[in-house]
């Protein structure tokens, strides 16, 4: 997996406060229902067993082995104070709006 950090969401992850082993969980859970759809979440974790490492311009950010196979192999966050993150890859965008909450 390959994540490009864009320079405004770098700033802002970059404001926060890590603990020991703690990162910024890159969320994709599949939901399912009539069509396929995944809920995505952005939050401040513990990374866990089956969880990827990446450091991203100093950033420790985490994602699933789960998480993973819901997403394209790169990916894109980006920051815009008025609208909050957004997560996309080439091919789609997953969610505009995340806020980056406390697990």
């Amino acid at each position: 997996m390959n994540i490009d950090v864009k320079p405004a969401a770098v700033a802002e992850l970059k404001k926060v406060e890590y603990g020991e082993g703690e990162g910024v969980r890159i969320e994709s859970i599949f939901i399912g229902s009539c069509s396929i759809a995944s809920e995505h979440h952005l939050k401040i974790d513990q990374k866990k067993e089956g969880d990827d490492l990446f450091l991203v311009e100093g950033i420790p950010l985490l994602v699933s082995k789960e998480s993973q196979e819901n997403l394209h192999e790169h990916i894109s966050l980006d920051f815009n104070p008025s609208m909050g993150y957004k997560l996309t890859s080439a091919e789609e965008t997953y969610r505009y709006n995340l806020k980056l909450e406390r697990a």
